[in-house]
């Protein structure tokens, strides 16, 4: 694919408000960015002066912790230096995007966390189970902090050919000490391109189909493998049928590639009908990104049969059904569980709970949902209106069984 070229696109007045419009959608309500719009229009001059002229120097980055599940660092910039930062590479964003595989949805515009659920629910549905038997999941350990400044510069130059634009983004990347700043769009970009070759090269099972030396290697070591860990009487068919068979069965699958193979930033799935080819995949992609990359994995990545679950991104994928992952809906629970406590409405729930509830009702979850008194379906509204208040100016939601009255009352809660 040919080098993005710099074509001075992102030197116009539309293009840095345009910058400005989507880096602050959602966010007109802070403080900084409330005093950086009351004079918009100096700082949109200031930021094409910057990209013009080549004078941009971050300013610096302001640290924020968060711990959610696991410790994360932020580097929180100004927001002059997102605006030119977006501002730099709008024109070029779809460019990054194209070259992205189809496989890796994260960050792109219209995908992202959702399309990555549809990818891997579809492909389990779409495939016998035979197909999907087996999977292996791999975690770079700390992605970001952990990316190689060399490394990553050279990613940037096989993509952007020389110009201002790869000079800002080499600025952009030594603004930080080590690895990417976690918490700007333009690193966003980089957690996609950094890895960008590797998916290729994975989707094609590292080329070893089209090497004769590395293809005897690993059809041996194939077969070896093959025989020694032979548990099941499906696997000892396989063996029985001999040592031919084996290779040509191994070097079909290198050549097929990875038909099933998914990224989202520093989550790696891979789904096969043979998990002693799994082994060979696991080893192959851990000496690469750790010999190419120098990135540390963590160490769960076992092949597991698919029949037990695909823990990733906060759901577990099975063959028939998906669900959410147990810490997000105990979250979720004990969370609206509070909120009903203090006696607040169901509609007022539901709003102030939306993120986790959207999030929550992408997995096959509807008897949670009842049970929180959450679900929101047409019986459930038409028996609400069929309800009949007792008294004069009573909401229907305000009338509750006599049961649950007697069942306060036994329970000391009050009394007639």
């Amino acid at each position: 694919m040919r080098r993005i070229k710099d074509s001075r696109e992102n030197e116009t007045e539309q293009n840095a408000r345009d910058a400005f419009d989507n880096y602050a959608n959602g966010k007109h309500k802070r403080a900084d960015i409330r005093r950086y719009e009351a004079d918009l229009d100096e700082n949109v001059r200031l930021v094409l002066a910057d990209i013009i002229n080549e004078t941009f120097e971050p300013q610096g980055y302001k640290e924020a912790h968060i711990f959610d599940k696991k410790h994360r660092k932020l580097a929180k910039a100004p927001v002059r230096d997102h605006h030119t930062e977006a501002a730099a590479i709008l024109p070029y964003e779809q460019a990054v995007y194209d070259y992205i595989s189809w496989r890796a949805p994260a960050v792109r515009p219209g995908l992202g966390t959702h399309a990555f659920f549809r990818f891997i629910r579809n492909e389990l549905y779409r495939y016998p189970q035979l197909d999907v038997g087996y999977n292996i999941t791999l975690d770079i350990h700390h992605y970001f902090p952990m990316m190689d400044h060399s490394i990553l510069k050279q990613k940037i130059a096989n993509k952007f050919k020389k110009g201002k634009l790869r000079n800002f983004i080499y600025k952009v990347i030594d603004s930080y000490l080590q690895g990417a700043p976690l918490g700007i769009k333009i690193a966003q970009l980089f957690g996609m391109l950094d890895l960008a070759d590797f998916d290729r090269k994975a989707e094609r099972f590292f080329d070893i189909a089209d090497d004769p030396e590395r293809m005897a290697y690993w059809t041996c070591h194939y077969i070896s493998e093959k025989i020694l860990t032979a548990k099941t009487p499906e696997e000892e068919e396989l063996i029985g049928r001999g040592s031919q068979f084996l290779a040509e069965r191994f070097q079909r699958f290198a050549r097929e590639g990875l038909q099933h193979y998914f990224r989202f930033v520093d989550n790696i799935l891979v789904m096969h009908e043979d998990k002693t080819f799994l082994r060979i995949v696991r080893d192959l992609m851990i000496m690469h990104l750790t010999r190419d990359y120098l990135f540390v994995l963590n160490t769960d990545y076992n092949v597991r049969p698919t029949w037990m679950g695909i823990r990733i991104c906060g759901y577990t994928f099975y063959h028939d059904h998906v669900g959410a992952a147990k810490r997000n809906k105990q979250n979720l629970a004990r969370r609206i569980k509070r909120l009903q406590k203090k006696g607040i409405e169901e509609e007022q729930i539901r709003i102030k709970v939306s993120s986790q509830l959207g999030f929550i009702k992408h997995a096959d979850c509807i008897n949670l949902l009842k049970s929180l008194g959450m679900e929101k379906s047409l019986g459930k509204i038409i028996n609400k209106r069929r309800i009949k208040p007792p008294f004069p100016g009573m909401a229907p939601e305000q009338k509750i069984h006599f049961t649950s009255i007697v069942n306060k009352c036994e329970s000391g809660g009050g009394g007639m």
